[in-house]
């Protein structure tokens, strides 16, 4: 008698206790859910990373390189790194913000000035201005940025860190800013 009353007293309580463990595995399962909602939200609309294709931002990136990019409520400013879209390429292009709407960018052969003054580039290598470089230097581009330059309200001008081997707006001309993608705000 006394094993059944034993037996009755445990099934009494178990309908509460299979409560009590429901409750915490709903209330985990929502966390998990609320966590994994936000970490989506914020990969997909704020923060995105991406790898880095090429060698055109040698030696600051390296092909294979992995990059966080913030997409919203950042300012562009010159020297920063961003990625935006480009008609007709596959990848969105990854360069380094050399000019601003406004500014006025030339070229003289050997070095970029922005409002006249020469751009101090120290994440350049030594030696790019090769003749694989200059020989590709012709156009409307080149012959603008001969005399000057002066780029729209809207519009920025992008370069490759690794100059000889970077397709960016000494080819294309300049991007619009409506174009961007993102900021740079990571390497790793």
């Amino acid at each position: 008698m006394r094993a059944m009353q034993d037996n009755l007293g445990e099934s009494s309580e178990n309908p509460l206790r299979t409560k009590r463990i429901n409750r915490g595995v709903t209330a985990a399962i929502g966390v998990i859910l609320v966590v994994l909602i936000a970490a989506i939200v914020v990969l997909f609309f704020i923060v995105t990373p991406y790898a880095v294709s090429g060698a055109s931002m040698q030696p600051t990136l390296q092909d294979g390189d992995h990059i966080m990019v913030l997409k919203v409520g950042f300012e562009i400013k010159r020297g920063d790194i961003i990625l935006f879209e480009r008609p007709g390429s596959d990848y969105p292009p990854v360069k380094r913000v050399i000019a601003m709407g406004g500014d006025t960018v030339s070229f003289d052969g050997e070095s970029y000035y922005v409002n006249g003054e020469k751009l101090e580039e120290s994440y350049l290598f030594e030696d790019f201005y090769a003749e694989d470089y200059l020989s590709v230097f012709d156009g409307e581009i080149a012959k603008a940025l001969e005399v000057g330059l002066t780029l729209k309200s809207d519009e920025l001008f992008v370069l490759g860190d690794n100059r000889n081997h970077s397709y960016d707006s000494h080819d294309y001309g300049p991007v619009r800013q409506d174009r961007v993608i993102g900021k740079v705000v990571n390497i790793y």
